[in-house]
């Protein structure tokens, strides 16, 4: 049996996985305001939220997931009866799915702030993304228990 340790990513607790920790739990508040201000019809500022929850989140994929990721691709394909290997793509696929989903809401919502229509028009899609997003920072979460906890 391997170790997730020696696939290179040196110590199983690292300062970029804690700060990555960090920036997933500040998301998740900002996620929650954001929601918040949904539910009281504030929608610029839901929008604003949003977008800064959708930029930590992408500084997050680009500085640390992807790269560790891509780093232990063959540990993560070849391991797949591991419990934390299995949550770990939980939260990859769920993830991604959500910003597939989310991304281009915001660059759209970001073309024309001040016309707030179409984003009703994509409501449903909204929804669908912002509950894969939490299951897959959720999910997130359990990865860095299984691995670095």
């Amino acid at each position: 049996m391997y170790s997730f340790a020696s696939f290179g990513l040196g110590h199983p607790k690292s300062l970029q996985t804690d700060l990555n920790l960090i920036l997933q739990i500040a998301t998740i508040i900002v996620i929650l305001v954001s929601l918040l201000y949904k539910n009281r019809r504030q929608i610029k500022q839901h929008a604003v939220t949003m977008a800064i929850a959708v930029t930590l989140h992408v500084l997050s994929l680009s500085v640390v997931m992807v790269p560790l990721f891509l780093q232990s691709y063959w540990y993560f394909s070849a391991e797949t009866a591991i419990a934390g290997v299995q949550t770990m793509w939980l939260h990859a696929f769920s993830g991604g799915i959500s910003i597939i989903l989310g991304l281009p809401l915001i660059v759209l919502w970001a073309i024309h702030p001040s016309n707030t229509g179409p984003c009703y028009k994509r409501k449903r899609i909204m929804d669908v993304a912002i509950v894969l997003w939490l299951f897959s920072l959720t999910f997130g979460i359990l990865t860095y228990i299984f691995f670095y906890a």
